[in-house]
């Protein structure tokens, strides 16, 4: 699915050539439209799951008019155009012929390269950073849960904070029998409960545990700081075992390739004491509505953000 066009009109010895850059989640296309009707558009494209990320390049012959008709000194050698992240959000162009640049975007319109190099080529080979596979077999687990973070709160909403929890943590627990029928007789396979299944149905136990002894809906917002506590404290264990168990186990499911497991434990230790702690914050110093819109809401775009940083900060280091 493509998410943004970025569009740009160099002018190149008097003439306007126009370019796009097509981007997405996972791909790249730059666009060269050469002003000459007999000339087809020119285009590279790059799969960020499959290709070692790079500059886009296209190189015209003849960027424009026709032979002979040209008129202007040094038109008739090759035009290169280089597109590439000027930052984490934009995209910046380059014309060049040869050594001499002749249009560019910005001052610096590909500052941002060696930083999505470093994040999308793999530091073991220097190939891509992700393997598509594990990618798409994540798919079903990410869409479950935030189904689950939806249902907890409509509930929420509706009813109660208790009713909630519990409604929720039974939904997630029946998800067990139905991953044991998909593996048993599904002709696809596929994951509902990720990497960590044993464990998240162990936790699933404890919060309905918890849910249903403390009836207090102040009891039910304190949980994720409870359950974010002990899920922290067992990869803090883990960390100093080296991450042979729950980073190992978390890693088969996750898209880079070049993971230091220790460093994973220890990053989503750190995560999830962070989360333990903003949740309890929130709970203690806003109204309860508040703190309903953030856990279904807020936590899931901290999460990205933190997870985020777990992953980059635990790749191998070069």
């Amino acid at each position: 699915m493509r998410l943004w066009t970025y569009r740009f009109k160099p002018v190149i010895d008097g003439h306007v050539i126009p370019v796009s850059l097509e981007t997405s989640w996972t791909w790249s296309r730059l666009v060269v439209q050469p002003t000459d009707s007999g000339q087809a558009a020119l285009t590279d494209r790059q799969d960020y799951l499959k290709d070692r990320y790079r500059l886009h390049e296209i190189t015209l012959n003849r960027p424009y008019g026709t032979a002979g008709t040209q008129g202007t000194a040094g038109s008739g050698e090759p035009v290169c155009f280089l597109a590439g992240p000027r930052t984490a959000w934009s995209y910046g162009l380059k014309v060049m012929r040869g050594d001499q640049t002749l249009w560019q975007s910005h001052d610096d319109p590909h500052a941002y390269l060696p930083k999505m190099q470093d994040i999308l080529t793999s530091r073991q080979d220097g190939g891509p950073v992700f393997e598509s596979d594990r990618f798409k077999r994540n798919a079903p687990a990410i869409a479950t849960d935030i189904a689950l973070g939806l249902l907890f709160f409509v509930v929420g909403k509706t009813i109660d904070l208790r009713t909630a929890a519990l409604v929720t943590a039974a939904v997630g627990l029946s998800l067990v029998p139905i991953q044991w029928l998909i593996n048993q007789f599904a002709p696809r396979k596929f994951d509902l409960l990720g990497g960590l299944a044993l464990f998240g149905v162990v936790m699933m136990l404890l919060s309905a545990g918890f849910s249903w002894y403390f009836e207090s809906e102040f009891a039910v917002q304190l949980k994720a700081t409870i359950m974010g506590s002990i899920a922290a404290t067992c990869f803090a264990v883990d960390a100093l075992a080296g991450g042979r168990v729950m980073a190992r186990r978390l890693s088969t499911y996750m898209a880079y390739r070049d993971l230091n497991l220790q460093r994973l434990s220890i990053g989503m230790a750190l995560c999830g004491y962070t989360m333990a702690g903003i949740n309890l914050a929130v709970a203690v110093s806003l109204s309860k509505d508040a703190w309903l819109y953030y856990t279904t809401w807020g936590d899931f775009l901290v999460v990205i953000v933190l997870t985020q940083w777990a992953l980059n900060w635990s790749r191998t280091a070069r």
